[in-house]
């Protein structure tokens, strides 16, 4: 499973930080726990996967093991290009099924994912090459639904993030509902966290204004001649 440590590994804040082992986002090792504690049942082993290009670990995932899970989250956003291209080689070298759990588009609050045209060609590579080795794709939400079925893939469906499912026996009430949108709710978080971030950065400006101030006003120190 693609991971970036096992969750049952214990490190030190130095080595997590040296080998970025939250993959420069903590969150990352919430969804990824989660869907390793989903497939952990009697019979199975799971192990945590940093995929690699080389050659040598490409062979050793397909002879040592059954299937690749591939849990992800807003891979479809143009500053995860790259990345994202680097699993598309490393997938179509793999013989084995190949399981995608949770994968999202990064689009904007109203669902426009026009930011995503220029790497519509990278996502297509990744999804072939994926259904080459799959039933189907797993997504996080209805946006990333709509998006793929517009590139006209059909083996898609929403099944949220594993995230939810860490604590599955405290999983909330499911409420059908027409379509997610957003609600007074959503819009005064986000206005909130606009004025926090805005505040933040008049703080900031301030500070290094009062810190630049004061080393204009530091007089030099005489140099004492001996």
């Amino acid at each position: 499973m693609r991971a970036a440590k096992d969750p049952f590994a214990v490190h030190g804040a130095v080595e997590s930080y040296r080998e970025n082992l939250i993959w420069n986002n903590s969150g990352n090792l919430v969804f990824s726990h989660a869907l390793h504690k989903l497939l952990e049942t009697p019979g199975s082993t799971v192990t945590a996967w940093r995929p690699s290009t080389r050659p040598a670990a490409i062979a050793r995932a397909n002879e040592e093991h059954d299937v690749v899970v591939l849990p992800l989250a807003n891979a479809f956003r143009p500053s995860f290009e790259e990345p994202l291209k680097r699993l598309t080689t490393i997938v179509r070298k793999l013989t084995i099924p190949v399981v995608v759990v949770g994968v999202g588009a990064q689009a904007s609050v109203d669902y426009d994912a026009s930011r995503l045209a220029r790497m519509e060609g990278t996502v297509r590579a990744f999804m072939d090459a994926v259904l080459d080795r799959s039933a189907s794709v797993g997504v996080r939400g209805e946006c990333t639904f709509d998006y793929l079925r517009s590139l006209g893939y059909r083996d898609v469906e929403v099944i949220g993030c594993p995230s939810m499912f860490h604590h599955v026996d405290a999983f909330p009430e499911i409420r059908q509902v027409d379509r997610i949108s957003a609600d007074p709710l959503t819009a005064s978080a986000i206005a909130a966290i606009q004025a926090l971030n805005d505040a933040t950065s008049a703080s900031a400006a301030a500070a290094k204004e009062r810190c630049s101030s004061k080393t204009r006003a530091r007089p030099a120190r005489p140099i004492a001649m001996k």
